[in-house]
């Protein structure tokens, strides 16, 4: 597969040798990242069968262009009339067909009213968008809620509305906010097929309306539907219908015989109103990343520190609500360079999943992964790096950080955990995820938790397991202090905080980011105390409380604070270059004219061990707390 930018959209073209092509439509927000890796599959396995594919990311949304700032769906028909005719003139293909899950499905459908379309294969499709929308603001309440995030200090701009991390036009979902494909006479083509997802989604319906209204309809079952609309590294592959699908869209395929009308670019760049992107694979091919530099730069990359930013689990490079794309580009605009990538086996990696899906991927082999891409950020010209993950690309981050010289600072939001048994995965860190005694605690006093025990809706297994293992790890860590660490030498927390005292002794300043209701607190306080005290022994690392930040940083409040802590240890960084005197003082003027945030009083050189305890995060942001 090759990347591809067009129009401002940035894709991927799964080339093969048939007349027949196919543009799969991505579904909304966060079901995009939950089936981006059945969306991969799917083009593959049509690529193998001779029919050349082209999957692409709507304006607004993926690494395509920023639009006009809020996503649009409305658009999104029209961008795939444009993706139409890019497949065509880059590939020669005579007949194109289309295919999409969920409101993808519903936007294929939309888009081939207007053009001749032979076949669209249209999978767990949205038949009327008032209940999809209905059925978005239920979630993002339910994770509001859950998440602790109050709704009142968003802040969302006028004609906008937030979504499960995604800022969305409130004009386009008005405009489409109650459209039924029952209500439309017109079939999208005469050759429809539909995968049925068991739910209450009208998809049956829809099938007999096409047929009634003279198309060719085909019916198939979604059989573990619920298995693969979930998180990234939870979700399951369809494989009986991808199969299924392959080979319907793949019929009388033949061999092209037109030449295409343009080639295909060797290497394309994306440009945005602040960045210059470039996709690209790194060593031998099997971690892909984006980078992501300044559209102007006034000095060059060994004068200017570069944020490495790491899958989150195994959602891919763009981030949760899009948070790796935005976070790249914030920095751009104040004169940072940052890469996303995808390790093997996720995301858009070359390598295929592992078997079981993405989340058996193995953590420690992340880690080598970013390590690396910060070899190739070395050879591209960059000295400094500073590595940013969340939960599980938390600890990646940290194995990255430990592995290589360069890394002269490491961001780690809700860490899933900082020592890991070799070779466990994402699933295994999560079934092994301690939970924070301090929340269940506060949970135990409220009496509507009470009554959902009693109810069975909630258990108390869990809850006093992980009590029984933190006061087991206490009882250790206090037999090994009051013995000279002659009794229980080897407790895990003696070996975090050894951890910690090499970074501090490198010169390596980490930040600690949590939300206050999130379970990886529990790992904080196991190995540093209440509110992670023991940390003021390491005078390079604090621990912040970002108040209404949620686990993934969907909040848009708590993005604002966590680019700042960004921004902070990249400004840190580079001091420190001046200090050591590896750049000149030139070089940090000429770094510094790029950024709209001076380097405030707190900042100072890498390796010095005195440095300032003051929160990471800026004063202009007052809503994280410094809890170390």
């Amino acid at each position: 597969m090759k990347p591809v930018i067009f129009n401002g959209h940035f894709g991927w073209l799964h080339p093969a040798d048939g007349n027949k092509g196919v543009v799969l439509c991505n579904p909304f927000g966060h079901e995009a990242m939950w089936l981006h890796q059945a969306l991969r599959e799917l083009a593959q396995r049509l690529a193998a069968r001779g029919v050349p594919v082209l999957r692409f990311d709507y304006r607004g949304t993926g690494d395509s262009i920023d639009g006009e700032g809020l996503v649009c769906p409305t658009d999104w028909a029209g961008e795939v009339l444009e993706a139409i005719d890019y497949l065509t003139r880059i590939t020669g293909i005579e007949r194109v067909s289309l295919a999409g899950f969920r409101l993808g499905a519903t936007v294929a459908a939309w888009a081939a009213r207007k053009r001749e379309i032979e076949s669209i294969a249209m999978l767990a499709p949205v038949r009327s968008t008032r209940l999809f929308w209905r059925e978005m603001n239920i979630l993002n309440q339910t994770w509001r809620q859950t998440a602790g995030v109050d709704e009142d200090h968003e802040h969302t701009p006028p004609g906008a509305r937030d979504i499960m991390g995604h800022r969305v036009s409130a004009a386009a979902l008005e405009t489409i906010g109650d459209l039924d494909l029952c209500d439309e006479p017109q079939v999208p083509a005469q050759r429809i097929l539909i995968a049925h997802s068991g739910q209450r989604d009208g998809s049956q319906e829809l099938s007999g309306h096409y047929e009634r209204n003279g198309a060719c309809v085909e019916s198939v079952a979604f059989e573990n539907y619920t298995q693969v609309l979930q998180t990234a590294w939870l979700s399951e592959l369809p494989e009986s219908l991808l199969n299924r699908v392959a080979d319907w869209l793949s019929e009388r395929v033949e061999p092209c015989v037109r030449a295409p009308a343009v080639p295909v670019e060797a290497s394309p760049v994306l440009v945005n109103a602040s960045a210059m992107e470039y996709p690209l694979q790194i060593g031998d091919g099997s971690v892909f990343g984006v980078l992501c530099e300044p559209a102007m730069l006034c000095a060059a990359p060994e004068h200017t520190p570069v944020l490495l930013i790491a899958n989150t689990a195994a959602t891919h490079h763009v981030g949760d609500g899009r948070f790796g794309v935005e976070l790249g580009r914030e920095l751009a605009k104040r004169g940072f360079a940052s890469l996303r990538i995808d390790a093997e086996g996720v995301g858009d990696s070359c390598c295929p999943a592992r078997a079981g899906g993405p989340g058996q991927t193995v953590l420690d082999a992340m880690g080598v992964d970013l390590s690396r891409a910060a070899d190739w950020l070395i050879g591209r010209g960059y000295r400094d790096v500073v590595v940013f993950g969340i939960c599980a690309g938390a600890y990646v981050a940290l194995q990255a950080t430990r592995r290589h010289h360069a890394v002269r600072g490491l961001i780690m939001v809700n860490p899933v955990a900082f020592v890991l048994p070799d070779g466990c995965t994402m699933q295994g860190a999560a079934r092994r995820m301690p939970g924070s005694p301090r929340v269940y605690l506060r949970s135990m006093v409220r009496a509507e938790k009470w009554l959902e025990v009693i109810r069975g809706h909630a258990r108390l297994g869990p809850v006093l397991r992980i009590m029984w293992r933190h006061t087991i790890a206490h009882m250790r860590e206090m037999v090994a202090s009051l013995s000279g660490e002659a009794l229980c030498p080897a407790t895990e927390s003696r070996a975090v905080r050894n951890l910690f005292q090499r970074l501090d002794a490198d010169g390596v300043h980490v930040r600690l980011l949590y939300s206050p209701r999130d379970h990886s607190l529990g790992e904080l306080h196991m190995h540093f105390g209440g509110n992670g005290r023991r940390l003021i022994k390491f005078p390079l690392a604090h621990a912040l409380i970002v108040r209404n930040m949620d686990h993934e940083v969907l909040s848009r409040m708590a993005r604002d604070d966590v680019m700042a802590v960004c921004e902070e240890l990249l400004h840190r960084a580079l001091v420190a270059a001046v200090t050591d005197g590896r750049i000149s003082p030139v070089s940090k003027a000429a770094g510094a004219a790029v950024t709209s945030r001076p380097v405030h009083a707190s900042t100072g050189a890498g390796k010095d061990r005195g440095a300032s305890r003051a929160s990471a995060v800026p004063a202009s942001s007052s809503r994280a707390k410094n809890s170390a």
